[in-house]
Protein backbone atom coordinates (compact mmCIF):
# COMPACT_ATOMS: atom_id res chain seq x y z
CA UNK A 1 0.00 0.00 0.00
CA UNK A 2 1.57 3.56 -0.66
CA UNK A 3 1.56 6.24 1.85
CA UNK A 4 1.07 9.71 0.43
CA UNK A 5 2.84 12.62 2.30
CA UNK A 6 2.06 16.08 2.19
CA UNK A 7 4.48 18.64 0.74
CA UNK A 8 5.23 21.96 2.14
CA UNK A 9 2.33 24.23 2.30
CA UNK A 10 -0.31 21.52 1.78
CA UNK A 11 -2.83 20.70 4.41
CA UNK A 12 -2.76 17.92 7.11
CA UNK A 13 -5.85 16.45 8.21
CA UNK A 14 -6.14 15.23 11.73
CA UNK A 15 -6.20 11.53 11.93
CA UNK A 16 -8.84 11.42 14.88
CA UNK A 17 -12.48 12.36 13.99
CA UNK A 18 -15.87 12.21 15.72
CA UNK A 19 -18.98 11.37 13.92
CA UNK A 20 -20.32 14.65 12.44
CA UNK A 21 -17.81 17.18 13.93
CA UNK A 22 -15.65 19.43 12.85
CA UNK A 23 -12.19 18.46 11.57
CA UNK A 24 -8.85 20.35 13.35
CA UNK A 25 -6.90 22.64 12.01
CA UNK A 26 -3.35 22.14 11.51
CA UNK A 27 -0.95 23.75 13.87
CA UNK A 28 1.72 22.46 13.07
CA UNK A 29 4.29 23.41 10.50
CA UNK A 30 5.56 21.51 7.44
CA UNK A 31 6.19 17.82 8.19
CA UNK A 32 5.20 18.27 11.95
CA UNK A 33 1.79 16.69 13.26
CA UNK A 34 -1.04 18.56 14.34
CA UNK A 35 -0.71 17.65 18.17
CA UNK A 36 1.98 16.15 20.13
CA UNK A 37 1.51 15.17 23.68
CA UNK A 38 5.00 14.24 24.57
CA UNK A 39 7.65 15.83 26.00
CA UNK A 40 10.25 17.54 23.59
CA UNK A 41 13.18 15.35 22.59
CA UNK A 42 11.76 12.72 23.92
CA UNK A 43 11.09 10.70 20.61
CA UNK A 44 11.68 7.05 20.35
CA UNK A 45 10.13 4.17 19.19
CA UNK A 46 6.17 3.89 18.80
CA UNK A 47 6.01 7.60 17.89
CA UNK A 48 3.77 9.25 15.95
CA UNK A 49 4.77 8.97 12.08
CA UNK A 50 4.80 12.46 10.47
CA UNK A 51 2.68 11.34 7.48
CA UNK A 52 -1.12 10.70 7.71
CA UNK A 53 -2.30 7.67 7.40
CA UNK A 54 -3.70 5.50 4.17
CA UNK A 55 -7.05 5.27 3.39
CA UNK A 56 -8.48 2.16 5.44
CA UNK A 57 -9.26 -0.72 3.28
CA UNK A 58 -11.14 -2.70 6.40
CA UNK A 59 -14.60 -1.33 5.20
CA UNK A 60 -14.61 1.21 8.00
CA UNK A 61 -15.16 4.71 7.76
CA UNK A 62 -13.32 7.94 8.53
CA UNK A 63 -15.83 7.69 11.75
CA UNK A 64 -13.19 5.84 13.64
CA UNK A 65 -10.01 6.12 14.77
CA UNK A 66 -7.18 5.69 12.34
CA UNK A 67 -3.38 5.24 13.36
CA UNK A 68 -0.55 4.23 11.26
CA UNK A 69 0.23 0.83 11.79
CA UNK A 70 3.71 0.14 13.89
CA UNK A 71 4.87 -1.39 17.07
CA UNK A 72 2.64 1.36 19.17
CA UNK A 73 -0.32 -0.47 18.31
CA UNK A 74 0.97 -3.87 20.25
CA UNK A 75 0.47 -1.96 23.39
CA UNK A 76 -1.02 0.50 25.47
CA UNK A 77 -0.76 3.90 24.93
CA UNK A 78 1.45 5.51 27.86
CA UNK A 79 3.94 8.30 28.74
CA UNK A 80 7.09 7.73 27.37
CA UNK A 81 9.85 6.87 29.35
CA UNK A 82 12.36 8.83 30.27
CA UNK A 83 15.44 9.20 28.59
CA UNK A 84 17.96 6.69 28.99
CA UNK A 85 15.39 3.83 30.06
CA UNK A 86 14.33 0.99 27.54
CA UNK A 87 14.07 -2.54 27.95
CA UNK A 88 16.37 -4.04 30.68
CA UNK A 89 17.38 -0.98 32.48
CA UNK A 90 19.13 2.31 31.50
CA UNK A 91 20.03 2.29 28.50
CA UNK A 92 18.19 -0.25 26.87
CA UNK A 93 16.54 -0.66 23.37
CA UNK A 94 13.53 -1.69 21.72
CA UNK A 95 10.38 -1.84 23.28
CA UNK A 96 9.91 -1.03 26.68
CA UNK A 97 7.68 -3.41 28.72
CA UNK A 98 8.14 -1.72 32.07
CA UNK A 99 6.00 1.80 33.20
CA UNK A 100 8.31 4.84 34.26
CA UNK A 101 7.99 5.35 37.97
CA UNK A 102 9.09 8.97 38.26
CA UNK A 103 5.84 10.21 36.32
CA UNK A 104 3.30 7.49 37.86
CA UNK A 105 4.69 8.24 41.23
CA UNK A 106 3.91 11.92 40.39
CA UNK A 107 0.49 11.17 39.58
CA UNK A 108 0.01 8.64 42.48
CA UNK A 109 0.66 10.94 45.23
CA UNK A 110 -1.19 13.67 43.52
CA UNK A 111 -4.44 11.09 43.54
CA UNK A 112 -3.34 9.70 46.66
CA UNK A 113 -3.51 13.35 48.17
CA UNK A 114 -6.63 14.42 46.73
CA UNK A 115 -8.26 10.92 47.73
CA UNK A 116 -7.46 11.25 50.83
CA UNK A 117 -8.52 15.09 51.28
CA UNK A 118 -11.83 14.01 49.85
CA UNK A 119 -12.27 10.93 51.85
CA UNK A 120 -11.26 13.06 55.24
CA UNK A 121 -14.66 15.25 53.80
CA UNK A 122 -16.48 12.39 53.44
CA UNK A 123 -15.68 10.64 56.68
CA UNK A 124 -16.16 14.24 58.89
CA UNK A 125 -19.94 14.59 56.84
CA UNK A 126 -20.95 11.37 57.77
CA UNK A 127 -19.52 11.88 61.56
CA UNK A 128 -21.73 14.88 61.88
CA UNK A 129 -24.95 13.29 60.57
CA UNK A 130 -24.10 9.82 62.78
CA UNK A 131 -25.87 9.85 65.72
CA UNK A 132 -23.80 10.30 69.43
CA UNK A 133 -25.00 6.68 70.05
CA UNK A 134 -23.37 5.34 66.46
CA UNK A 135 -19.69 7.20 66.76
CA UNK A 136 -17.13 4.91 67.68
CA UNK A 137 -16.04 5.80 71.76
CA UNK A 138 -12.60 6.03 72.83
CA UNK A 139 -11.69 5.09 76.56
CA UNK A 140 -9.49 7.66 78.76
CA UNK A 141 -8.88 8.29 82.10
CA UNK A 142 -11.23 10.88 83.65
CA UNK A 143 -9.39 14.09 85.34
CA UNK A 144 -10.04 15.43 88.71
CA UNK A 145 -11.96 18.80 88.58
CA UNK A 146 -10.16 21.54 90.37
CA UNK A 147 -11.97 22.66 93.40
CA UNK A 148 -14.99 24.74 93.25
CA UNK A 149 -14.97 27.80 94.73
CA UNK A 150 -16.00 28.67 98.21
CA UNK A 151 -17.47 31.76 100.35
CA UNK A 152 -14.80 34.35 100.94
CA UNK A 153 -12.69 33.51 97.94
CA UNK A 154 -9.76 30.68 96.97
CA UNK A 155 -8.98 29.88 100.33
CA UNK A 156 -11.20 28.33 103.53
CA UNK A 157 -14.31 30.15 103.88
CA UNK A 158 -13.77 32.56 107.12
CA UNK A 159 -17.43 31.62 107.63
CA UNK A 160 -16.21 27.46 108.44
CA UNK A 161 -13.59 28.79 110.98
CA UNK A 162 -16.41 31.37 112.77
CA UNK A 163 -18.92 28.20 113.17
CA UNK A 164 -16.30 25.59 114.28
CA UNK A 165 -15.53 28.45 116.75
CA UNK A 166 -18.85 29.41 118.14
CA UNK A 167 -21.17 26.77 117.16
CA UNK A 168 -19.87 24.96 120.86
CA UNK A 169 -21.42 28.10 122.49
CA UNK A 170 -24.53 27.91 121.03
CA UNK A 171 -27.80 26.22 122.70
CA UNK A 172 -31.50 25.62 121.73
CA UNK A 173 -34.64 26.08 123.96
CA UNK A 174 -37.28 24.40 124.22
CA UNK A 175 -40.22 26.83 126.52
CA UNK A 176 -42.90 25.37 127.77
CA UNK A 177 -45.83 27.17 129.79
CA UNK A 178 -49.68 27.11 130.79
CA UNK A 179 -50.65 28.84 127.44
CA UNK A 180 -47.55 28.65 125.07
CA UNK A 181 -45.01 26.65 124.29
CA UNK A 182 -41.96 28.08 121.71
CA UNK A 183 -38.81 27.70 121.06
CA UNK A 184 -35.47 29.83 120.05
CA UNK A 185 -32.01 30.11 120.66
CA UNK A 186 -28.82 31.58 123.42
CA UNK A 187 -25.28 31.63 123.55
CA UNK A 188 -22.82 30.48 127.02
CA UNK A 189 -22.30 33.70 128.42
CA UNK A 190 -19.88 32.65 131.17
CA UNK A 191 -17.82 29.91 132.87
CA UNK A 192 -20.94 29.69 135.25
CA UNK A 193 -23.31 27.99 133.14
CA UNK A 194 -25.31 31.76 132.11
CA UNK A 195 -26.75 31.37 129.15
CA UNK A 196 -27.98 34.43 127.29
CA UNK A 197 -31.19 34.72 125.51
CA UNK A 198 -34.80 36.47 124.66
CA UNK A 199 -37.08 37.64 127.21
CA UNK A 200 -39.96 37.04 124.65
CA UNK A 201 -37.98 33.06 124.41
CA UNK A 202 -39.05 32.86 128.08
CA UNK A 203 -42.11 33.98 129.22
CA UNK A 204 -44.07 31.65 128.41
CA UNK A 205 -42.49 29.69 130.91
CA UNK A 206 -41.93 33.05 133.85
CA UNK A 207 -44.73 31.85 136.26
CA UNK A 208 -45.13 27.89 135.77
CA UNK A 209 -43.29 26.63 133.31
CA UNK A 210 -40.05 24.12 131.67
CA UNK A 211 -37.13 25.12 129.91
CA UNK A 212 -35.15 22.53 128.44
CA UNK A 213 -31.90 23.47 126.88
CA UNK A 214 -29.97 21.36 123.85
CA UNK A 215 -25.94 21.58 123.88
CA UNK A 216 -23.84 21.05 120.93
CA UNK A 217 -22.58 17.96 122.43
CA UNK A 218 -26.23 16.41 121.79
CA UNK A 219 -27.04 16.40 126.12
CA UNK A 220 -30.00 17.86 126.97
CA UNK A 221 -30.30 19.89 130.33
CA UNK A 222 -32.92 21.75 132.02
CA UNK A 223 -32.70 25.31 132.95
CA UNK A 224 -34.32 27.81 136.30
CA UNK A 225 -34.72 31.97 134.77
CA UNK A 226 -31.75 33.89 136.87
CA UNK A 227 -33.72 37.50 135.11
CA UNK A 228 -35.15 39.17 132.72
CA UNK A 229 -35.79 42.73 131.14
CA UNK A 230 -38.93 43.17 128.91
CA UNK A 231 -37.32 46.58 128.23
CA UNK A 232 -34.69 44.95 126.41
CA UNK A 233 -36.45 41.94 125.81
CA UNK A 234 -33.15 40.08 127.19
CA UNK A 235 -33.18 37.12 129.49
CA UNK A 236 -30.68 35.04 131.53
CA UNK A 237 -31.20 31.41 132.48
CA UNK A 238 -28.35 28.79 134.59
CA UNK A 239 -27.87 25.63 133.28
CA UNK A 240 -28.76 22.62 135.50
CA UNK A 241 -25.61 20.90 134.10
CA UNK A 242 -22.95 22.77 132.05
CA UNK A 243 -20.17 21.04 132.40
CA UNK A 244 -17.40 21.18 129.57
CA UNK A 245 -19.34 24.80 128.32
CA UNK A 246 -17.33 26.68 126.83
CA UNK A 247 -18.43 30.49 127.14
CA UNK A 248 -18.86 32.52 123.86
CA UNK A 249 -16.13 35.38 123.08
CA UNK A 250 -17.47 39.05 122.97
CA UNK A 251 -16.92 41.88 121.07
CA UNK A 252 -17.77 45.46 121.30
CA UNK A 253 -20.56 46.59 119.18
CA UNK A 254 -19.33 50.31 118.79
CA UNK A 255 -17.41 49.62 116.99
CA UNK A 256 -19.13 47.70 113.88
CA UNK A 257 -19.12 49.27 110.78
CA UNK A 258 -21.91 48.91 107.89
CA UNK A 259 -20.87 46.73 105.70
CA UNK A 260 -18.68 44.21 107.26
CA UNK A 261 -19.27 40.41 107.24
CA UNK A 262 -21.49 38.93 110.09
CA UNK A 263 -22.88 34.96 110.61
CA UNK A 264 -25.55 34.71 112.39
CA UNK A 265 -26.29 31.11 114.36
CA UNK A 266 -29.76 29.48 115.67
CA UNK A 267 -32.02 27.03 115.97
CA UNK A 268 -34.57 28.52 112.92
CA UNK A 269 -37.86 26.27 113.11
CA UNK A 270 -36.01 24.02 115.59
CA UNK A 271 -33.22 23.01 112.67
CA UNK A 272 -30.53 23.31 115.87
CA UNK A 273 -26.87 24.69 114.96
CA UNK A 274 -27.62 26.51 111.57
CA UNK A 275 -25.48 29.15 110.08
CA UNK A 276 -25.98 31.74 107.84
CA UNK A 277 -23.86 34.47 106.65
CA UNK A 278 -24.47 38.36 105.48
CA UNK A 279 -23.53 41.99 106.82
CA UNK A 280 -24.24 44.76 108.49
CA UNK A 281 -27.28 46.31 106.67
CA UNK A 282 -27.23 49.64 109.03
CA UNK A 283 -26.79 50.45 112.74
CA UNK A 284 -28.42 52.80 115.44
CA UNK A 285 -32.13 51.09 113.72
CA UNK A 286 -35.13 51.62 116.00
CA UNK A 287 -37.05 48.66 116.52
CA UNK A 288 -39.71 47.63 118.46
CA UNK A 289 -40.13 43.87 119.81
CA UNK A 290 -40.94 42.06 122.33
CA UNK A 291 -43.47 39.63 123.72
CA UNK A 292 -47.38 39.26 124.71
CA UNK A 293 -48.45 42.73 125.78
CA UNK A 294 -44.72 44.21 126.29
CA UNK A 295 -42.98 46.15 124.12
CA UNK A 296 -39.12 46.45 123.94
CA UNK A 297 -37.15 49.50 122.15
CA UNK A 298 -33.75 48.68 120.67
CA UNK A 299 -31.60 50.22 119.19
CA UNK A 300 -30.75 47.53 117.15
CA UNK A 301 -28.01 46.35 114.34
CA UNK A 302 -29.97 45.43 111.00
CA UNK A 303 -28.11 42.41 108.73
CA UNK A 304 -29.46 40.55 105.95
CA UNK A 305 -28.41 37.46 107.20
CA UNK A 306 -31.31 35.33 107.24
CA UNK A 307 -32.66 35.06 110.35
CA UNK A 308 -36.15 33.25 111.31
CA UNK A 309 -38.58 32.00 114.39
CA UNK A 310 -36.30 30.23 116.58
CA UNK A 311 -33.26 32.17 115.90
CA UNK A 312 -34.29 34.70 118.98
CA UNK A 313 -31.60 34.83 120.99
CA UNK A 314 -28.82 33.75 119.15
CA UNK A 315 -25.90 34.94 118.87
CA UNK A 316 -24.81 37.85 115.75
CA UNK A 317 -20.74 37.30 115.57
CA UNK A 318 -18.25 38.44 113.41
CA UNK A 319 -15.70 37.14 111.35
CA UNK A 320 -13.21 36.96 114.47
CA UNK A 321 -15.72 34.70 116.18
CA UNK A 322 -17.01 37.65 118.68
CA UNK A 323 -20.44 38.12 119.46
CA UNK A 324 -21.68 41.49 118.43
CA UNK A 325 -25.11 41.52 118.47
CA UNK A 326 -28.47 39.13 120.02
CA UNK A 327 -31.07 37.97 117.53
CA UNK A 328 -34.50 39.41 118.48
CA UNK A 329 -36.28 40.25 115.74
CA UNK A 330 -37.20 40.28 111.57
CA UNK A 331 -39.65 42.39 109.51
CA UNK A 332 -41.90 41.08 107.61
CA UNK A 333 -44.30 41.48 104.76
CA UNK A 334 -47.12 39.98 107.08
CA UNK A 335 -50.22 42.29 107.84
CA UNK A 336 -51.69 40.18 110.48
CA UNK A 337 -50.53 37.69 112.89
CA UNK A 338 -52.08 35.10 111.41
CA UNK A 339 -49.78 35.41 108.07
CA UNK A 340 -46.99 33.71 108.13
CA UNK A 341 -43.68 35.18 108.51
CA UNK A 342 -40.23 34.79 107.77
CA UNK A 343 -36.92 36.54 106.79
CA UNK A 344 -36.96 38.33 104.18
CA UNK A 345 -33.42 39.98 104.37
CA UNK A 346 -34.19 42.37 107.28
CA UNK A 347 -33.47 41.08 110.59
CA UNK A 348 -32.46 43.18 113.93
CA UNK A 349 -29.89 42.15 116.87
CA UNK A 350 -29.42 44.04 120.17
CA UNK A 351 -25.91 45.47 120.26
CA UNK A 352 -23.50 43.39 122.71
CA UNK A 353 -22.96 46.90 124.49
CA UNK A 354 -26.51 47.15 125.81
CA UNK A 355 -26.86 43.23 126.21
CA UNK A 356 -23.67 43.46 128.57
CA UNK A 357 -24.81 45.91 130.74
CA UNK A 358 -28.10 45.13 131.13
CA UNK A 359 -27.00 41.02 131.42
CA UNK A 360 -24.48 42.21 134.11
CA UNK A 361 -27.54 43.70 136.41
CA UNK A 362 -30.03 40.34 135.55
CA UNK A 363 -26.98 38.06 137.20
CA UNK A 364 -26.55 40.25 139.91
CA UNK A 365 -30.01 41.52 140.67
CA UNK A 366 -32.37 39.39 138.67
CA UNK A 367 -33.85 42.75 137.22
CA UNK A 368 -32.58 45.13 134.89
CA UNK A 369 -32.87 49.40 135.22
CA UNK A 370 -33.81 51.42 132.71
CA UNK A 371 -33.56 55.23 131.63
CA UNK A 372 -37.21 57.60 131.53
CA UNK A 373 -37.55 61.06 131.27
CA UNK A 374 -41.22 60.70 132.98
CA UNK A 375 -43.12 61.42 130.61
CA UNK A 376 -45.62 60.03 127.99
CA UNK A 377 -44.78 60.59 124.06
CA UNK A 378 -47.21 59.91 121.03
CA UNK A 379 -45.49 56.91 119.12
CA UNK A 380 -47.11 58.08 115.82
CA UNK A 381 -45.00 58.24 112.83
CA UNK A 382 -44.21 61.46 111.72
CA UNK A 383 -41.22 63.07 110.29
CA UNK A 384 -41.22 66.21 112.28
CA UNK A 385 -40.06 65.30 116.19
CA UNK A 386 -41.38 63.62 118.75
CA UNK A 387 -44.37 65.36 120.68
CA UNK A 388 -45.08 65.37 124.32
CA UNK A 389 -48.61 63.91 125.48
CA UNK A 390 -48.05 64.39 129.23
CA UNK A 391 -45.70 65.31 131.98
CA UNK A 392 -45.45 63.47 134.86
CA UNK A 393 -45.25 65.75 138.13
CA UNK A 394 -41.88 65.15 140.01
CA UNK A 395 -40.23 64.00 136.80
CA UNK A 396 -37.07 64.17 135.28
CA UNK A 397 -39.04 65.79 132.35
CA UNK A 398 -40.82 69.07 134.88
CA UNK A 399 -37.61 69.48 136.20
CA UNK A 400 -35.93 70.23 133.04
CA UNK A 401 -39.02 72.51 131.90
CA UNK A 402 -40.53 70.48 129.69
CA UNK A 403 -44.50 70.79 129.22
CA UNK A 404 -47.10 69.04 127.14
CA UNK A 405 -47.36 70.05 123.43
CA UNK A 406 -43.46 70.53 123.02
CA UNK A 407 -41.72 68.65 120.15
CA UNK A 408 -38.21 67.39 120.93
CA UNK A 409 -36.50 67.14 117.43
CA UNK A 410 -32.70 65.99 118.65
CA UNK A 411 -30.82 64.14 121.56
CA UNK A 412 -27.50 65.24 121.83
CA UNK A 413 -27.63 66.47 118.41
CA UNK A 414 -28.97 63.08 117.07
CA UNK A 415 -32.15 63.98 115.07
CA UNK A 416 -35.24 61.80 116.44
CA UNK A 417 -38.29 61.84 113.70
CA UNK A 418 -41.18 60.25 116.23
CA UNK A 419 -41.27 58.85 119.41
CA UNK A 420 -40.25 55.53 119.09
CA UNK A 421 -36.78 56.66 118.22
CA UNK A 422 -37.03 59.22 121.39
CA UNK A 423 -37.57 56.21 123.50
CA UNK A 424 -35.07 54.10 121.74
CA UNK A 425 -32.42 57.04 122.06
CA UNK A 426 -32.88 57.24 125.98
CA UNK A 427 -32.57 53.65 126.33
CA UNK A 428 -29.23 53.83 124.50
CA UNK A 429 -27.72 55.48 127.56
CA UNK A 430 -27.79 55.18 131.35
CA UNK A 431 -29.89 56.43 134.49
CA UNK A 432 -28.66 59.20 136.06
CA UNK A 433 -26.42 60.48 132.92
CA UNK A 434 -27.78 63.88 131.66
CA UNK A 435 -28.97 64.68 128.13
CA UNK A 436 -29.70 67.76 125.76
CA UNK A 437 -33.06 68.14 124.03
CA UNK A 438 -33.55 70.15 120.77
CA UNK A 439 -36.85 71.47 121.83
CA UNK A 440 -39.75 73.17 119.63
CA UNK A 441 -42.63 75.01 121.35
CA UNK A 442 -44.99 77.30 119.90
CA UNK A 443 -42.44 78.01 116.66
CA UNK A 444 -39.58 78.55 119.04
CA UNK A 445 -36.58 76.40 119.40
CA UNK A 446 -34.99 75.80 123.14
CA UNK A 447 -32.58 73.69 124.32
CA UNK A 448 -33.38 71.73 127.57
CA UNK A 449 -31.23 69.42 129.60
CA UNK A 450 -32.26 66.32 131.52
CA UNK A 451 -31.22 64.04 133.51
CA UNK A 452 -32.52 60.59 133.05
CA UNK A 453 -34.20 59.05 135.59
CA UNK A 454 -34.81 55.18 136.17
CA UNK A 455 -37.01 52.44 136.10
CA UNK A 456 -36.79 48.60 135.90
CA UNK A 457 -38.12 46.42 133.80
Amino acid sequence: MSEHFPGPGEPYDDPVRRPGGPQHPAVGGPGEPPWDWRPAGSAQQGDFPSSPPADRTDGRGDDTLSFPPGPWQQQPLRPPMPPGYGPGGPGGAGPSSRVPWLPVALMCLLLGLGGGAGGALLVAAIDDDASPASRPTTSTTPTPAAPGPVAGGQVRSPVVAVADAVLPSVVSLQVRGPDAQVSGSGFVYDDGGHVVTNNHVIEPAADDGEITVSLSDGREVGAQIVGRSPSYDLAVIKLDDFSGLEPSALGMSAEVQVGQSVVAIGSPLGLNATVTSGIISATDRPVTAGGKGETSYINALQTDAAINPGNSGGPLVDLQGRVIGVNSAIATVGQSASEQSGNIGVGFSIPIDQVVSTVKQLIETGQAEYPVIGAQVSVATTSDGARILEVEAGSPAEEAGLENGDVITKVNGEVVHDGVELIVEIRSFSPGETVTFDVKRSGQNDNLDVVLGKQVG
